[in-house]
Parts: structure tokens; C-alpha cells; sequence
């Protein structure tokens, strides 16, 4: 189940941007399974209608359009659930202008914010604010670099909806999900018998990124896991600076 648990995660992460990977924010390997509410209904889809521009001329738009955007504010929950098991996680990430981020990662159990701060990693929670003895750096996180790690998705299916556009890319077979692994990860899927899952992207009508979906079926054996994400981003290219507590 752990391995089942930590490809799922791994794949989410792949797959639908890492901006809370870069806090160092830990993956739900260590926790112990238990049945939590589930994260509030999704809103009904648009109507959609094939588009004249193919997924990859979007992409290009959408590069060269803000190619070079650092901020943004991410809002994502991930519900992964195996039998009568749920663990949800929600984390709002915050990418400045200047040299840093805050991820807060909410479990169910308790809510941990993470601050990066000109390469130096900070922890706030129960009103205390501790120095992680590790530095960090967040290259990679802005969002025209956001934009650019969407390149496995040029061979997706675009359509028009009422908002802009959405680009749906689906994995029938764990072959399609090559793409977004290194050669360590995809020897992971070696072990496993049952593979699907889509992955819809968000556009508006500025080419903005705004948003995905993402929804995973994986199974070894008589074990099998689901994974349903969403996120959500705004305030691109508006976040000065993040709020920090007065002691960092």
C-alpha cells in the first residue's frame, strides 16, 4: 500500500505542478490512514466545443504570454482514498515577485506553514515560528517555469469553454504517464496491474493558466488507490511579497 501511496503521490506532484514540493512540505507516506470528510462538491462542467488552436499552439500562447510571470497564489486539495481510507490535504502556496514562497499545508490535523525566504526555510505553527537547518532554494517554482513543465501536455485534446479553454490529457495505460517521470520513477510502475487517469487543465481567455484537475486509478494486486486533486490560481503576477509573522 506504501508504494501504491508514494506513486500516487509522486505522479500528483508530476503531474499537476510541485509548488508544495518546494517547501519540503512531507507527502502522506508517514501518516496513518484514517476516514476524513471529503473535500466539497465540484461545480457542474462547462459546455465545451472543439477549438480551431491545437493543445500545443496554446501552450506556445500561454509561454509567450507569461513566460516570464513570477507570482501567483495556488489553492489545491488532493483527496487519496483506498476502501473505506481517506487522507485530505490542502495546501495554498504563494509565490512572490521577490525572493520567496509560503506553502500552507493544512492535513485535517493541523495546519503547517512553511516560508522561503531568500534560501533560508522557516516552519510556522501553533503561533511559534522555527529556522529549518537546511537551506532552500525556489528556482523552478515561478509561474512562466509553471507554464513551461506543462510541455508533456502538447499531445492532449484542447477545447473551447465558456471561460477560455480547457487541455485534457488522459492515461489509459501507465505508458502515458511516462512522460512525466525521470527513469527512477517509471520503475515504479513496474508493479502495477491497474493504470487510468485524466489530467484537465485550465486556461482563460488571456492564456492564462488557471487551474487543474487531476484523477488517478492505480492498483497492484487486491490493493487499489484513488487520487482526485483540484487547484486553482490566481493573483498572477500581483503578489508583491507574502505575509510573514513579525519574529521571522
Amino acid at each position: 500500500m506504501k508504494k501504491l501511496l508514494l506513486l500516487a503521490v509522486m505522479l500528483l506532484l508530476a503531474a499537476c505542478g510541485n509548488e508544495a514540493d518546494e517547501s519540503g512540505a512531507q507527502t502522506p507516506e508517514g501518516q496513518n490512514e484514517e476516514t476524513v470528510e471529503s473535500p466539497e462538491g465540484e461545480s457542474q462542467p462547462e459546455e465545451e466545443e472543439e477549438s480551431s488552436m491545437t493543445a500545443s499552439e496554446l501552450l506556445d500562447e500561454a509561454s509567450s504570454a507569461w513566460g516570464d510571470t513570477v507570482s501567483y497564489e495556488a489553492r489545491q486539495t488532493s483527496t487519496i482514498s483506498s476502501g473505506e481510507s481517506q487522507y485530505v490535504v490542502r495546501t495554498i502556496t504563494t509565490r512572490s515577485e521577490a525572493d520567496e514562497i509560503k506553502v500552507e499545508v493544512d492535513d485535517g490535523e493541523e495546519i503547517k506553514t512553511h516560508y522561503i525566504v531568500e534560501g533560508e526555510h522557516f516552519i510556522y505553527q501553533g503561533g511559534s515560528t522555527e529556522a529549518q537547518d537546511t537551506p532552500r532554494e525556489i528556482g523552478g517554482s515561478e509561474y512562466g517555469v509553471l507554464i513551461s513543465d506543462l510541455e508533456p501536455y502538447r499531445k492532449g485534446t484542447l477545447t473551447e469553454v465558456e471561460s477560455g479553454y480547457e487541455l485534457r490529457y488522459t492515461m489509459d495505460e501507465k505508458a502515458d504517464a511516462e512522460p512525466f517521470f525521470n527513469d527512477g520513477m517509471a520503475d515504479m510502475l513496474d508493479d502495477v496491474d491497474t493504470f487510468s487517469g485524466q489530467v484537465t487543465l485550465q486556461f482563460n481567455d488571456e492564456y492564462q493558466y488557471t487551474g487543474a484537475k487531476f484523477t488517478l486509478t492505480v492498483g497492484a494486486g487486491e490493493e487499489e488507490m484513488n487520487v482526485i486533486s483540484n487547484i486553482t490560481m490566481d493573483r498572477i503576477g500581483e503578489v508583491d511579497r507574502i505575509e510573514k509573522p513579525k519574529n521571522m
